[in-house]
């Protein structure tokens, strides 16, 4: 019993020291301290998978799904529940045609066959698209911003062309309303053209300068890369088609007959013909009784109806009013899109549109990610 009373002395004696050594607890200050530590936290930058149902894709003829694919790229510091607007750009596709096509070199593997033009892959930078994306915040080259890379691959065409198809569905549409809708409903973004910018490469880069010319009040930057912006280059293919065709007709698409292919796409995107199977797109190209490739003046004129060079007649005004535009294309590309760029330039320069050209050493793909950069840039400093 001692000992307990002894113990119980020595705990009232250790008591007394604390209250009279120890200031009282602030709870307020706690509070204050406790706060500051969560402001200082950054949240880390994000790189997630995401679906969209597009209302715009939904019953088209062919049967594509609606539900779409992104991945969604989310900058340092970007908080759900927070209220700072960021500005988003959307990140077009050419091939592969995948919402991965800028994140990892998987999905390029199958395109380096002994069919394909090119054996190279781009040059993907080594920490991977995220980090990649947050070196360029970190060093200054580009704000923080939302980055969006959606799906627009079609079956058994894989080009969409971005291009509102009785076929394949309204790939424009998807773009412009459903996808842009679902990013500002979900995510901070600036909601107005000012703080959206469109790139794009290959058929991407078409799909952006397009976006420009017919969107302004979407979108107030546009960079294309290596962009098909110049249609008659590709009519004016037909022997080149030919020769992938010896037997003197076209049986369908063929992963061994790269511009053959090319041309179902874009006849499914801007020809398509829902009564003429087992296609359903009326080429513009047919063998003749001789044997030699000929164009079809009607299916052309409805591929120009689609054609950038030839809308820029029509929408150069609402093209100059965008806040920035940007293209480039490599002087060693495979498909002679540099060749292309010189008509479509010239136009620019008729109707006085203020623009930034850049060409660089390299082919159709080779440059992507460095071009990138440089277009990411330009974008950055044209939005809000």
């Amino acid at each position: 019993m001692k000992k307990f009373k002894f113990l119980g002395l020595i705990i009232l004696a250790i008591v007394a020291f604390w209250s009279c050594e120890k200031e009282p607890i602030d709870a307020d200050l706690i509070t204050q301290q406790s706060t500051k530590l969560t402001s200082m936290k950054v949240e880390k930058s994000k790189l997630q998978n995401r679906v969209l149902e597009s209302v715009s894709l939904m019953g088209n003829a062919i049967g594509n799904s609606y539900e779409r694919k992104m991945q969604v790229y989310t900058p340092p510091g970007y908080k759900k529940n927070g209220t700072k607007q960021y500005p988003v750009v959307y990140l077009l596709h050419g091939f592969p045609f995948s919402e991965k096509s800028f994140i990892g070199m998987s999905v390029w593997e199958e395109w380096l066959t002994p069919y394909f033009w090119t054996q190279e892959y781009p040059d993907f930078p080594e920490e991977g698209f995220r980090l990649w994306v947050d070196n360029l915040i970190a060093d200054g080259s580009i704000e923080p911003m939302i980055i969006v890379m959606p799906d627009a691959s079609t079956e058994p065409y894989g080009f969409s062309f971005y291009t509102n198809s009785m076929l394949n569905g309204n790939f424009e549409d998807f773009i412009v309303n459903d996808l842009v809708n679902y990013m500002d409903k979900n995510y901070n973004t600036i909601k107005d053209a000012s703080g959206r910018a469109v790139i794009g490469h290959s058929q991407g880069g078409y799909a952006a300068f397009k976006f420009g010319m017919l969107h302004p009040d979407i979108f107030g930057t546009v960079a294309s890369h290596s962009g098909l912006l110049f249609v008659d280059a590709v009519l004016g293919m037909g022997n080149a088609v030919g020769q992938e065709n010896p037997d003197g007709y076209f049986s369908g698409p063929d992963p061994a007959k790269f511009l053959t292919s090319a041309g179902y796409a874009m006849s499914a995107a801007w020809s398509p013909n829902l009564s003429n199977p087992p296609y359903f797109v009326d080429l513009p190209f047919v063998f003749n009784e001789e044997g030699h490739v000929e164009l079809v003046p009607e299916v052309a004129n409805l591929w120009h109806q689609n054609d950038v060079f030839t809308l820029l007649d029509s929408y150069h005004d609402a093209f100059n009013s965008l806040n920035g535009i940007y293209l480039d294309v490599g002087l060693f590309d495979e498909l002679g899109t540099q060749l292309a760029h010189v008509p479509v330039i010239a136009k620019l320069n008729y109707y006085n549109i203020d623009y930034t050209y850049e060409t660089y050493q390299g082919g159709h793909h080779t440059n992507m990610f460095a071009q990138l950069a440089t277009s990411l840039a330009f974008c950055s400093n044209s939005m809000n």
